[in-house]
């Protein structure tokens, strides 16, 4: 069997990655990675992004594009998209996801920053529950002094019917946004 791994920069941390297995007959496998890797098999949740009504004048983002299932959002919009570390925020729905994996992919997310070389201070992690569901976020900002690189880093999700509803941004504008990234998170409607 081979296996072959496709990354695609999108700005920020967020990348997509499409995952081929292959065998007698070919699958494929799409997996969204926000940050580092989240594991769903391609298909959507009973709740779509316009069930959650985000709010984008929280934070006076736009729609920028979507990329297999994840919605994101920026500054400018899709103008923004063939830019180098856009500040931006973004939502993936996948069902089927329970708490425990979820919250160790985002866990994983962190740890592949460390590996990475970010230096990683203001470190937040809470079970906590939502609208009645259980929920998790963690936030923190990582650095890398010699390429003067500040992210601040919110990460969320809840878990509603057993489906993920996954928030992830990144605040390279010096955490001017990121507690308005932290209230659209919670502002969603469930």
């Amino acid at each position: 069997m081979a296996c072959y791994i496709i990354y695609l920069r999108v700005g920020c941390n967020y990348l997509t990655v499409l995952k081929f297995r292959i065998k007698k007959t070919m699958t494929l496998k799409l997996t969204l990675l926000s940050l580092a890797t989240f594991f769903f098999t391609f298909s959507f949740g009973q709740i779509k992004l316009e069930d959650l009504k985000v709010d984008t004048t929280i934070t006076g983002f736009h729609f920028a594009a979507d990329f297999q299932g994840t919605a994101f959002f920026t500054k400018n919009g899709a103008s923004d998209i063939q830019t180098v570390n856009p500040t931006a925020f973004s939502f993936t729905i996948a069902p089927n996801m329970t708490y425990s994996v979820a919250k160790g992919q985002l866990n994983m997310q962190l740890n592949t920053s460390k590996r990475n070389g970010y230096k990683i201070t203001d470190l937040v992690q809470k079970d906590t529950t939502f609208k009645d569901n259980n929920a998790y976020y963690i936030s923190y900002t990582e650095t890398d002094d010699k390429n003067n690189y500040k992210n601040f880093v919110f990460n969320a999700f809840v878990i509603k019917d057993n489906t993920l509803i996954l928030f992830t941004s990144g605040d390279l504008d010096n955490g001017k946004y990121f507690d308005n990234f932290r209230k659209t998170f919670y502002n969603i409607k469930l």
